[in-house]
Parts: structure tokens; sequence; C-alpha cells
């Protein structure tokens, strides 16, 4: 059968699985004019970046997108990411905005879609993160400019390390950034971040925060949220957190291989943030009772990644209560 008789729905789906991981998609677009009306939507539906070339490219690029993308990741290999990532991903997201058809605009709009400085987000199903930060980095700031141009149902942003590998990929100075763009989003629901070490910490090394600080700003959408791999994380601010009554909805957080202090001591479990809920201030003892009992219910610690000495490698895998 000759490829203009294919039918556009079978197709679609044959370029599915062409775009899928494509270091080279251009050369797949370009087969004939039908490859490329009916690819361009699929590949600008899903953003994928596996390179600073490639984002500094496509933050370059001043012809409109076949559609608004859904999701957008970006996927660098350890050591390749660049100090000015996040300036290039602020500049993709410009793109991504200014591509928007009028019939489309009101997308931009969904859910009242606008940070704190009334600057229009970008919907997007998930976005992504697989690099590094640096803790020398003096472009640290285009975090917050970046991803608060976004406003995302589903974030992730892991570390390029292998998961037996316990690496920092999100310094404590990153970590402050991150947080204050997680405040501009009205649509999150599910956050995964590993590979990270909180400004938050008890030893006053970085300590933008106060020690009772709740450990996310409120997110009344979020449902689940995952953090790995983590270390100078104060029992106090998960309990604070869950305190807030934006976090009703909240239904789990799950915390795996996480440290109050570094890997040499012992990794969290809940009966630190049951202890923790105990002390903070501010809470009648019903509400008190109450947060002890959303902490065990809601609340999970785990051990992942073995160690082979140091802190509590004695520790069997699984949940630590």
């Amino acid at each position: 059968m000759p490829l203009s008789q294919i039918p556009v729905e079978l197709l679609q789906e044959i370029l599915k699985y062409a775009l899928e991981d494509n270091p080279c998609a251009a050369d797949v677009l370009s087969v004939n004019k039908q490859f490329l009306a009916v690819g361009q939507p699929l590949l600008h539906a899903r953003l994928r970046f596996r390179s600073i070339n490639q984002l500094i490219l496509f933050s370059r690029g001043t012809s409109p997108l076949a559609c608004v993308p859904r999701s957008l990741s970006i996927s660098l290999a350890g050591g390749s990411a660049d100090f000015e990532v996040f300036k290039h991903l602020a500049a993709a997201l410009e793109r991504c905005k200014r591509s928007v058809r009028v019939t489309d605009t009101s997308r931009l709009h969904e859910a009242g879609d606008a940070n704190a400085d009334g600057v229009p987000q970008i919907p997007l199903d998930s976005l992504s993160l697989r690099l590094h930060s640096h803790m020398n980095n003096p472009h640290l700031g285009y975090i917050y400019e970046a991803l608060s141009l976004a406003n995302p149902k589903s974030f992730v942003w892991m570390g390029p390390d292998p998961e037996h590998h316990f690496s920092t990929a999100i310094v404590p100075s990153a970590t402050y950034h991150l947080i204050r763009a997680l405040s501009t989003w009205t649509a999150i629901e599910h956050i995964t971040l590993t590979n990270l070490s909180f400004p938050s910490d008890e030893l006053g090394l970085n300590t933008p925060f106060s020690r009772d600080a709740p450990l996310l700003p409120g997110l009344p959408s979020l449902r689940t949220l995952y953090i790995g791999q983590a270390t100078l994380l104060p029992p106090s601010t998960v309990a604070a957190m869950l305190a807030l009554p934006e976090y009703a909805t909240l239904s789990h957080v799950r915390l795996v291989d996480t440290y109050r202090y570094s890997i040499w001591g012992p990794r969290m479990r809940r009966r630190d943030i049951e202890q923790a809920a105990e002390t903070l201030g501010g809470l009648r003892e019903e509400q008190r009772a109450e947060l002890i009992e959303r902490v065990r219910r809601v609340v999970s610690c785990e051990k992942k990644t073995e160690r082979i000495m140091g802190g509590d490698s004695g520790d069997s895998q699984g949940l630590l209560d």
C-alpha cells in the first residue's frame, strides 16, 4: 500500500512509534509533506530535549508550534548540564506561549493559569527534569523564572545518575528557588523529587526558612508527594506541612532514603515525624492528636538503596516505622 493511502489514524500510530525517543525526529518528518503534517503535532505535543543544544535551538526558533505542548521533558546526562539551562527553558516556554493560536488562548487561562506576577502560564500534563544543578551556578534564579511560566499537573525532577548512585542533583540553593516556583502552581497533583538537599536544615547551614516552616507552600490540588535520596530534611517540616488546611486532600507522602542530616546518619522514620508533630507549636491538643493520626495515615518512610557502610546500613529494605 502506498504511503499516501495509509489511513491517518494508522499513520499517527506509526509516527508515534517512530518519533519515540528518536534523537533525529527531523529525519522522520522530512519523508514527505504528509509525514510533516501528521507528525509535527505529535512531536510538539510531547516536547523532549536530550541535549542542551536541542533546548537552545528550540528556544531560539521563531516558527509557531503545530499545537500547544501537553508535556515537556529535559534529560541531560550527568555533567552535561549548562549553567544557563533554566534560562534556556524559560525561553523555550516563552516560545510555547507565543505559539498559542488565537483559538487556543483559552488554554492559557485554564484554572486561572497565571503566576504571582500575573504572567500567563502554560498548562501541562507533565513537566519532567533529569539533570544536575550546581552550587556555584550564578544563574539559579532562573529556576523560578522558568518553572513559574508553567502550570503542570505532574512534576518530576530527578538526578541523571543511576538509582544506586547517591548524588545530590538539586543543591540547597536550587531547592529554595524550586519551592518558590511550586507556590505558583495551581493545578499540581503529583510531585516527585529525588537526589536533593534541602535548605531548611536544623544544622543552620542553609536556612532561609524557620525550623517549623512547612516543607512546601500550600498546594490545595496536590495529591501525592514522593521524595527520594534527600538530605538535610527536618521531620518538623513534614509535620508542619500536613498541619496546613491546604493539604486536606493530600493522600500520600512517600519518603524514600531520606535523611535528617547526612547519609552517614539514620534514615528518617515515620516516628520521627510523629515526634515532631507532638512538639509543633500553635496547635490545640485535639488538633495535635488529629495531626499525629494523619501522619500515621498519610506518610510512609522507606529504605530502598543499600549502603556498604555507615549510618543505618543494617536496616532491612521496606517501610521504616
